[in-house]
């Protein structure tokens, strides 16, 4: 029967989700909206009245996100529109920003970026700034204004941000707070499978040759005569090569964190996690632990009994600090909303103690709230995560976390939210151990 099974085709639609944010504040996210490629394909939203930290208004930012495959290809848009913007106490006016993206993944490559950037009636201190795409523009006493950035993973991947505020100054970290981003669109689009080919068809058994009328002592022969060629089957086309990241990836150590020492689960509630050490990062250069992504204000668990240190800031991690159990592996903790009430350096914690609470703290502030977590065997480099947390999440039951941790009268912006130092500290230079830091060779 013609058109069977044997051939069905086995192609697959290209996937694709766009998320949009009309802000990224401090105190949490507004005018979220997310299109994926198997949902509803297009969203909007809107966000107006916006009052960012340092004396600011934001008369209205629209969002639109949209997500659907092409065939086998998955395309991811979004744009963002941001009218009347003021800013620390009136220092900065901007009269429009207008910033569209696109990010597409085929069998055949992929490709994200910017499609429209533009921004129009900026002034910082009653003096005209011209900008475009990727512009820092500084403001002095405060920080840098970064206009119209965009970072691409290579793999259909794009995050941009319309307008971000770098607050750089320590005394004017102490009033205004953290890191702010007007605008963020995060696109992702992976490919699908072509259809392939049809299977070439099967040239017919030649037919015996009639009876020679050659003369009777003409030897009868099936060579070719002179002068003509058989043709040779063609070769089969070569297996596509894997495609390698050329990203360092170091194999976790046969001996690292022995079983027996009680370690748990990192974050307590629900929590989705890929393995993405190794991933691309914007200034970094690589990824150095794994992101368990979970609601602001998440409760994070000491993985071990050990001592804290180094809990406080810095620009690249946000809250961040650093767990050393007594065999002298050391686990590192980034972008936290806010630590509980007993988390200061010195402490002694046991494994399950809340220390901590999931945010989007540092430069994670473009991204939906999540816990950077790295894990150095005796203090060395990173070593990936992943096999350790998909072990510690499958394992015995957490232990209970105490209650009195997981909540606070104060008025900060997460649940349980005790933000020992608010100033950010001076970023030392990159090397082993540091957290965030670029590669060693």
């Amino acid at each position: 029967m013609a058109g069977g099974a044997a051939g069905a085709s086995t192609a697959t639609p290209g996937t694709a989700t766009a998320t949009g944010y009309a802000a990224l504040l401090p105190a949490g996210s507004q005018g979220a909206v997310t299109a994926t490629s198997t949902g509803a394909k297009e969203r909007s939203a809107s966000a107006g009245g916006l009052r960012p930290a340092g004396g600011g208004t934001v008369g209205g930012v629209e969002v639109r996100v949209g997500a659907a495959p092409d065939g086998a290809e998955g395309v991811a848009e979004g744009s963002i529109d941001i009218s009347g913007v003021t800013l620390l106490d009136g220092r900065v006016s901007i009269s429009e920003i207008r910033m569209s993206a696109r990010a597409t993944a085929s069998p055949s490559g992929s490709e994200a970026g910017l499609s429209e950037a533009s921004v129009s009636g900026l002034t910082v201190d009653g003096q005209a700034q011209s900008a475009g795409p990727g512009s820092r523009v500084d403001v002095p006493g405060i920080g840098t204004l970064v206009l119209l950035e965009s970072a691409s993973d290579g793999a259909g991947g794009l995050r941009a941000n319309a307008l971000r505020v770098e607050v750089t100054d320590p005394q004017a970290a102490g009033v205004i707070g953290e890191p702010f981003v007007i605008g963020h669109l995060d696109l992702s689009a992976i490919a699908g499978q072509e259809a392939p080919p049809p299977p070439a068809t099967t040239a017919p058994e030649p037919t015996a040759p009639p009876a020679s009328s050659a003369p009777a002592d003409e030897p009868a022969t099936t060579a070719p005569r002179a002068g003509t060629t058989t043709a040779a089957p063609e070769p089969a086309p070569p297996l596509a090569a894997t495609p390698q990241l050329g990203l360092p990836r170091r194999p976790v150590p046969r001996v690292a964190l022995p079983d027996d020492q009680g370690y748990v689960f990192p974050v307590l509630g629900d929590v989705s996690f890929s393995d993405d050490y190794g991933a691309p990062r914007a200034g970094t250069g690589w990824h150095h632990g794994n992101d368990l992504f979970a609601e602001r204000g998440t409760p994070v668990l000491a993985v071990a009994d050990g001592t804290l240190s180094r809990v406080g800031v810095n620009t690249l991690g946000g809250n961040r600090l650093w767990l050393t159990d007594a065999a002298g592996n050391e686990f590192y903790y980034a972008h936290l909303s806010a630590y509980a009430p007993a988390t200061v350096s010195g402490t002694h914690v046991t494994a399950g103690q809340v220390i901590a609470f999931v945010g989007n703290t540092g430069q994670a502030i473009t991204t939906p709230p999540h816990l950077h977590f790295e894990v150095h065997p005796s203090g060395g480099d990173s070593v990936d995560p992943y096999p350790y947390l998909v072990a510690w999440q499958r394992g015995s039951e957490i232990p209970l976390a105490f209650r009195q941790a997981a909540t606070s009268p104060s008025p900060a912006p997460a649940v349980g939210a005790v933000l020992v130092d608010g100033t950010p500290e001076v970023d030392e230079p990159a090397g082993p151990g540091s957290g965030l830091a670029v590669p060693v060779n």
